[in-house]
């Protein structure tokens, strides 16, 4: 079997990265699932943001569980396919929200910008993707993807976005007066930044044992805290109301 094909390192990776896409997949579906249920169409994009924000990592997922499980491997167009397109509906779906809950005027403007952007990136990857792949990225080993300058280039402006628009809108939360929006918007802000910190660790530097468990770990706290800065449990709402009342 493939799976004992698998270094220490690979075998941290795929597990790890598996783990990390069905958390936050877990987590989107779950906020999905609530916002249906409260008839709150905005906090639907929410739930999409999560899940096509971790597609970054579904090239990791999928490769191992297919060459570890299957011994087939993913070719390079098929991982770095999973791995790129979704990234821009990710954005688009975070962005829709961020303006529609902040300030639905902004559609007229940033969310036009950032569709449009999305669109050309979209295009740019579908031709580049089966013209000239390297152009998007290069595939090596099993699970070690090198993204190609533009690939970056789009990445870190996706992560830029995520990161201040988050931050904005977890600060506005932090201002208002109730206590339980006020801790929505700080397990949001903390979401973020484990979020930008794990993905660009992620990208950035050579990966041992010990670091990617660490950056992974990151990254699935970020999907936990995400899902907390839009709804509390209940026995914590209750709680801090009871502190609340018991502090006039």
């Amino acid at each position: 079997m493939a799976l004992q094909d698998l270094n220490q390192l690979e075998m941290l990776e795929g597990v790890f990265g598996l783990v990390w896409v069905l958390i936050a997949i877990i987590v989107g579906l779950r906020i999905i699932l609530k916002a249906v249920s409260l008839k709150r169409k905005e906090l639907v994009t929410v739930g999409l943001t999560y899940i096509f924000a971790c597609s970054a990592w579904w090239g990791v997922a999928f490769q191992f569980i297919s060459y570890g499980f299957f011994d087939f491997k993913l070719d390079t167009l098929s991982y770095l396919f999973v791995a790129n397109v979704f990234i821009p509906i990710g954005l688009f779906c975070w962005v829709y929200s961020f303006c529609d809950i902040m300030n639905p005027n902004l559609k007229k403007n940033f969310l036009i910008v950032i569709t449009i952007i999305c669109f050309c990136w979209e295009i740019f990857l579908m031709y580049f993707l089966f013209t000239n792949i390297e152009i998007v990225g290069v595939l090596e080993g099993v699970f070690d993807l090198k993204h190609a300058i533009s690939s970056l280039f789009f990445i870190i402006l996706a992560i830029l976005t995520f990161l201040i628009t988050g931050v904005i809108f977890s600060l506005k939360s932090m201002k208002i007066d109730d206590i339980e929006i006020k801790w929505k918007g700080r397990f949001l802000l903390i979401a973020w930044i484990s979020f930008t910190i794990g993905a660009v660790f992620d990208a950035a530097i050579t990966l041992n044992a010990i670091t990617l468990i660490i950056v992974r770990i990151i990254l699935i706290s970020s999907a936990i805290e995400y899902y907390l800065g839009f709804f509390l449990p209940k026995s914590f709402t209750e709680k801090l109301k009871n502190k609340s009342e018991s502090s006039k």
